[in-house]
């Protein structure tokens, strides 16, 4: 990797899940910052300005998209990058989702949870903070 090690936050209320991101993301020599529920990862956000968020839309306390439309409220927020990952089968959300993805409010990708392996998702991380 670069010079600067870079720092991920991953915000998802399934444990296993941020554990499995966690440690493929670390094994490719990245830091990872992880967030139980959108309150705790809004906080998390902008207490440490991690280089990019991989943020789940539907959480409690606080859902992925309430975190979005606060985090676009702050000045380093408004320029972060997010992946958002989803296993929406709310056709209500889905489209609130991809509505705000069209409108490109800060979301530089989406990925559908059952879409994907995790090599894919390292990957996406790579090209967003153009390491590859």
């Amino acid at each position: 990797m670069g010079e600067e090690t870079k720092t991920i936050l991953i915000v998802d209320d399934e444990k296993p899940l941020r554990d499995v991101l966690s440690k493929h993301l670390r094994k490719e020599g990245f830091m990872t910052e992880e967030a139980k529920d959108g309150a705790e990862g809004l906080k998390k956000a902008l207490e440490t300005h991690p280089d990019l968020i991989l943020l789940d839309v539907m959480m409690p306390k606080l859902d992925g998209l309430g975190v979005l439309k606060e985090l676009k409220k702050d000045k380093w927020g408004q320029y972060v990058s997010v992946i958002m990952l989803t296993n929406i089968g709310d056709p209500i959300k889905a489209a609130e989702v991809t509505e705000i993805a069209d409108t490109n409010m800060g979301i530089s990708d989406y990925l559908v949870k059952s879409d994907w392996k995790m090599d894919e998702v390292v990957q996406k991380v790579k090209q967003k903070l153009e390491l590859i």
